[in-house]
């Protein structure tokens, strides 16, 4: 029998350290995924340009043409890397907000949360010159965070919430948001309605190192803490009754995990719009990949969310005007991501009714 355990136990060790191994295989590939992806956007547009070229421009080769550096260091480089961290954030959200309910249904802006961020933000931005652009990743989590607080407590029934509640909840509350502010967008075309436009259909149009400068905290910060909430949310994923057995604060758990998913959809609302469905495609692969542990799920879905923006915003920017013969056209990135992500809900919505 001893013998027989000590084989059993060595066997785990093996099968535990090799899907150690898979998993940060996997992350390896999801971060050559992003860099393969960045050089590509970093390459193509009105002049496209060779990979080797686009290479020897971010190294500051003196062989590169001023203009070849100029276009792939002023204008590509941040606009990649905006919309590689507008993805991470959008993903890491939606990992944390279907932690938050055990549901893969979840996402920012489905839930509405994306949709109270625009909100808040638009508003602010009509103010005027006079008010800070610091401020407006500020008031995107503010208005984010109460769209997720509205949303939980209209899917509260005094027992808990619902997949099924959340989401009608959610698409009530991003109806009525997203009403608000086409309000808002029409009583303010003089003042900066096309701007806000632009965050109703989701893009990176007019983004540049200032926005890159602005997002970037929040997707430090925000990355930060859901690595630390990592542990808790593999515990709250264990079900409520065994996770308060083994000590831990459910709500405020869940309240945690639901304001740093704030925090990260409110700051790429501030920048980039109203893109959905990243936060729902994206852990959905992710968690197929390398399973339901946050320590592996977070990373691998913001290098996976940050790829996929990256390459939807190439799509939509070279690749869609060439096909339809709009050169001078750019689609917006939400297109992109809504085209692929909307069927892929429309299928977790049926494949779950059984559960409704």
């Amino acid at each position: 029998m001893g013998a027989e355990a000590a084989v059993g136990a060595s066997s785990r060790r093996t099968s535990t350290q090799a899907r150690l191994v898979a998993r940060l295989l996997i992350i390896a590939l999801s971060a050559l995924l992003l860099l393969g992806a960045m050089v590509v956007a970093l390459g193509q547009g009105a002049q496209d340009i060779p990979s080797g070229q686009v290479i020897d421009a971010l190294l500051g080769s003196a062989d590169v043409k001023k203009s070849v550096s100029v276009i792939v260091n002023q204008v590509r480089l941040p606009r990649a890397l905006i919309g590689a961290l507008v993805g991470l954030n959008l993903a890491v959200s939606g990992t944390l907000l279907q932690g938050a309910v055990r549901s893969p249904l979840a996402d920012p802006y489905i839930l509405g949360i994306s949709a109270g961020g625009g909100l808040t933000a638009s508003i602010l931005t009509l103010q005027g010159p006079d008010i800070s652009p610091d401020l407006i990743p500020v008031a995107a989590f503010a208005g984010s965070l109460i769209g997720a607080v509205i949303v939980y407590v209209s899917a509260w029934d005094g027992t808990g919430v619902t997949a099924t509640r959340l989401v009608l909840a959610g698409v009530a509350i991003t109806a009525m948001f997203g009403a608000m502010t086409t309000t808002v967008v029409v009583l303010s075309v003089e003042g900066g309605g096309q701007i806000i436009f632009q965050w109703l259909v989701g893009g990176l149009y007019t983004v540049g190192w200032k926005e890159y400068h602005l997002i970037v905290p929040y997707s430090l910060a925000g990355f930060v803490l859901a690595m630390v909430l990592a542990t808790r949310a593999n515990v709250l994923a264990l079900g409520d009754d065994v996770a308060q057995g083994l000590g831990l604060h459910v709500e405020w758990t869940r309240f945690a995990m639901s304001a740093v998913a704030a925090l990260l959809a409110g700051s790429s609302v501030a920048v980039a719009g109203l893109i959905g469905f990243v936060g729902l495609l994206v852990p959905f692969v992710a968690r197929r990949l390398v399973g339901s542990d946050h320590r592996f799920l977070i990373p691998t879905s913001a290098l996976l969310g940050a790829a996929l923006m990256v390459s939807a915003d190439t799509l939509a920017r070279v690749t869609l005007p060439r096909l339809f013969g709009a050169s001078n056209v750019e689609f917006p990135v939400g297109i992109v991501t809504a085209v692929v992500g909307g069927p892929l809900f429309l299928w977790l919505v049926r494949a779950r009714r059984s559960q409704w």
